[in-house]
């Protein structure tokens, strides 16, 4: 996901500008972009703390991970993995069942 960031240098000037500014970034945001950079950034805190994001989320709800920020950003990340996975996969298996063959 590419990220707009602002410096003294680059400031809009307007309003006009920055709702400009703010509708290219929205038109160029890709969900998959999004679940691709989640994925990284499981992948970081599973490197981290040496265990996959699935068994950390189980101790997780047994409440043996405690409460630190960083944990708290883990399992919310881990749920938004989970429902982003399964929309993926919804649309994946629609698209086999029944996407229709081209022909050429």
């Amino acid at each position: 996901m590419s990220a707009t960031r602002f410096t003294k240098e680059n400031l809009p000037q307007s309003s006009e500008e920055l709702k400009r500014i703010l509708a290219t970034a929205l038109e160029n945001v890709s969900p998959a972009d999004d679940f691709v950079q989640l994925v990284r950034e499981l992948a970081w805190l599973e490197q981290k703390h040496g265990m996959d994001s699935a068994e950390f989320y189980e101790k997780y709800q047994r409440g043996e991970m405690g409460d630190a920020m960083e944990i708290m950003e883990w399992a919310s990340k881990y749920r938004i993995y989970r429902e982003m996975k399964k929309d993926l996969d919804d649309v994946f298996y629609l698209l086999e069942r029944y996407a229709i063959p081209v022909m050429t």
